[in-house]
């Protein structure tokens, strides 16, 4: 399971580390922790990245596209296919950016960061007589 970082791969996170204002985790019980996601895959990432701003993930992005190196989005960790895990920086957005930004119930539409739960959403969308379809035992983690 544990994917072995090459010379590059971590050359190119520490020279993330320091550009960003959220944390970079590449040792191996974080990067252990996060090769798992509810399903039956266990694919170690090459790190992870626990934004704390929008700022913090166009500078990963940047880099990574720079040196060549996969990006996964996650959220929850409640994935069934196994899309939470890969050899990749995987972008955790559960900790920091986790806000809901605008509902507009004209329009019936919201506006979140990606680390917003569908049971946050949901709540938030309650008094305009809204929700978010489907609803998953997960909803705490979706």
């Amino acid at each position: 399971m544990p994917t072995t970082q090459t010379d590059p791969q971590r050359a190119a996170l520490q020279q993330l580390r320091p550009r960003l204002d959220g944390t970079l985790h590449t040792d191996e019980m974080m990067r252990a922790l996060y090769a798992t996601d509810a399903s039956m895959y266990a694919i170690a990432p090459l790190g992870v990245l626990v934004p704390r701003t929008r700022a913090d993930v166009q500078t990963a992005l940047e880099v990574c596209h720079e040196h060549g190196l996969p990006v996964l989005p996650r959220g929850g960790g409640s994935s069934l296919a196994g899309q939470g895990v890969n050899e990749a920086l995987v972008i955790d957005f559960t900790k920091h950016l986790n806000r809901i930004l605008n509902i507009d119930p004209e329009a019936q539409t919201a506006r979140v960061e990606p680390g917003v739960t569908l049971d946050d959403l949901n709540r938030a969308a309650a008094p305009h007589g809204l929700m978010v379809g489907p609803d998953p035992a997960s909803a705490t983690r979706a």
